[in-house]
């Protein structure tokens, strides 16, 4: 089965489920967001599972700063001692990279289901839109996707400790040209589409607030209770005994 039969197999699973929401709604463009708003939380386990990542990532990206204090004139031995760090812990640096490609599949048959929308359709959400299935001659829906893709990349999944946040400036420009780009997919695109991606994007932003709460923390067990110790050759010591300590 090539890859594109998979997206036109997923899409097919998809359309009754966006024709049962407008059934009940009896409006396309509400159905659209109800839709969008349904694929997001299928994929919210997704989403804590990045954070968490998130977390594991900044602690033994401490833990790997102190190894290279440690031994920075044996180059030989850091080597060693990272690789045992990474092996103890579990740590893939690709692990994120998975939960992505998880998404890609329905992303695109959620792409194609909106891309060959029935060009009568029509809702009283966008009225200055001829049908969903044309593109928005105003653009308005696509800066407005566009905007929101943009501000949602500006929000980290975990909260910014100082010196991550100065790094976070520096990535403020790579972070920005997504705006242009995101513009130049929607430009021409459907209405549902932009619609869809502008749904996605301020329900991410709103994903990544609540994940940085201390309720969610605490919650999904984003923060582990172990912190990785370098300084212990690399064995795991809970938050109370580093108190302690």
């Amino acid at each position: 089965m090539s890859n594109w039969a998979v997206v036109q197999f997923l899409a097919g699973l998809l359309h009754p489920v966006l024709n049962t929401i407008e059934g009940v709604v009896h409006d396309w463009g509400l159905a659209v967001i109800l839709f969008t708003l349904l694929v997001r939380l299928v994929f919210f386990p997704i989403s804590v599972r990045q954070a968490r990542f998130a977390w594991k990532n900044r602690k033994f990206s401490k833990a790997i700063k102190e190894l290279r204090t440690r031994f920075a004139d044996k180059p030989e031995r850091l080597r060693e001692e990272t690789t045992r760090l990474a092996l103890e812990h579990k740590f893939n640096p690709f692990g994120a990279l998975g939960t992505a490609i998880l998404q890609m599949p329905i992303f695109a048959a959620v792409y194609a289901l909106f891309y060959h929308f029935g060009a009568d359709i029509t809702s009283v959400l966008i009225p200055w839109a001829s049908a969903l299935g044309h593109n928005d001659s105003t653009h308005v829906l696509p800066m407005i996707a566009a905007l929101f893709t943009a501000g949602g990349a500006l929000v980290p999944l975990i909260q910014p400790e100082a010196v991550e946040q100065m790094a976070a400036l520096k990535k403020l420009t790579p972070m920005l040209m997504m705006l242009p780009l995101m513009l130049f997919v929607l430009w021409k695109a459907p209405v549902a589409i932009s619609l869809y991606m502008g749904t996605t994007a301020l329900w991410g932003m709103l994903e990544r607030t609540f994940l940085r709460s201390a309720f969610a923390v605490k919650r999904f067990r984003l923060d582990p209770d172990a912190i990785f110790s370098s300084g212990q050759g690399g064995v795991i010591a809970t938050e109370d005994e580093t108190k302690k300590a």
